[in-house]
């Protein structure tokens, strides 16, 4: 159940990674697929997903959340 779940949100998560970039990206370049950012993906794009593992997942806590709950400037 816990493995469906964590799916699930996967699928949300990566499209919403997908759709920011595709919104950042260079217009005359390919667009991003939801597949590319998603660790549960199966098929082509799925080989440039980084896997989540315990010992990145620490990393892109202390990247994403280094500010998070700071007041701004």
């Amino acid at each position: 159940m816990n493995e469906g779940r964590q799916k699930h949100n996967w699928e949300i998560a990566s499209c919403v990674m997908a759709l920011i970039a595709n919104c950042h990206r260079d217009s005359k370049k390919k667009a991003f697929k939801p597949e590319q950012f998603n660790p549960f993906a199966k098929g082509k794009t799925a080989q440039n997903a980084i896997p989540v593992t315990k010992e990145n997942a620490e990393v892109f806590k202390k990247v994403f959340m280094k500010n998070f709950g700071k007041p701004k400037r």
